[in-house]
């Protein structure tokens, strides 16, 4: 499924014959700047093609009774590996949590996976498809890991950033996997002022991850990842050091139009160090999303 966004997304790359394409780890296409650019183009994770997407097949009654005891074991997880989309979320308040909004764009219906195992069931509750960003609800609270502080300082150009995930859980499993990298450029594709660019390596199933600067604070939501289009075969040359966020003020605005919870879960704190420290701080309240 394609969308055409109202924003540009990730800076133009001119090589001759070829088109750059910003690829939003499961996102979608832009439409070309002018006419006189190469043709810039943003995919869902659908368009990457079968061998390049997250499958996960989720059968009805999986989704009706989740996991009765608790645990996803290993085997069922090969099992489920088919079918519907995946991508990350985490814990931004009582009750909630963020993902990008064409992870769950077939379905207002999702599964949270927690990093022991455990099922969440969880719903859409507000969506904002010009920034692909939603809010998904869970009904206790306290069923969340904690919640992610937001940042409340400007994130400069050269600021070191990571983000935690669960890219391609068919290949690499379902652990959460960390990649680093800085701010590129304070704005995305053609200078879009609601996003950056960075050089984080991302895959599908990164999706609606947290962008994250060395206080372990969120400062963006992963969003595309670019690749390089020949235009006479139609081949896709992925760019692995290339990739773009939606900055947080956009999930700021969002969570504005909820109700609040009852304050049953709890926000990490705001401390500098090491990614290694901040890693084993944050690994936890990352949660893989399962949509139908």
């Amino acid at each position: 499924m394609k969308k055409y966004l109202s924003g540009p997304s990730c800076y133009i790359l001119a090589i001759v014959s070829m088109f750059l394409l910003s690829i939003p780890v499961e996102a979608s296409p832009v439409l070309p700047v002018s006419s006189d650019c190469p043709e810039i183009e943003q995919f869902q994770q659908e368009d990457l093609g079968t061998q390049e997407r997250d499958k996960i097949y989720v059968t009805e009654n999986a989704v009706a009774t989740g996991n009765p005891s608790g645990e996803l074991k290993e085997k069922r997880l090969k099992d489920l590996l088919m079918g519907a989309s995946t991508g990350t979320a985490w814990p931004i308040a009582p009750g909630y949590v963020v993902t990008n909004s064409h992870v769950v764009s077939e379905s207002n219906k999702a599964i949270l996976i927690n990093i022991e195992g455990r099922e969440i069931p969880a719903w859409t509750v507000l969506r904002d498809e010009a920034n692909d960003i939603v809010l998904l609800e869970v009904k206790d609270p306290r069923a969340l890991p904690p919640a992610l502080p937001l940042a409340q300082s400007q994130t400069r150009l050269g600021a070191s950033v990571f983000t935690i995930g669960f890219p391609r859980v068919d290949l690499m499993g379902r652990t959460p996997k960390l990649s680093a990298g800085v701010i590129s450029g304070e704005y995305g594709l053609a200078d879009d002022p609601e996003s950056f660019q960075t050089t984080v390596s991302i895959q599908p199933g990164n999706s609606g991850g947290p962008l994250l600067n060395m206080k372990g604070e969120v400062v963006g939501v992963v969003r595309s990842m670019l690749g390089i289009r020949d235009v006479a075969n139609g081949s896709l040359q992925m760019l692995q050091t290339t990739s773009c966020a939606l900055k947080i003020k956009d999930v700021r605005e969002l969570l504005s139009r909820v109700p609040p919870k009852d304050p049953h879960i709890r926000v990490l704190p705001s401390l500098s160090d090491d990614l290694e420290t901040l890693a084993s701080r944050i690994k936890d309240s990352v949660l893989l999303v399962i949509s139908k």
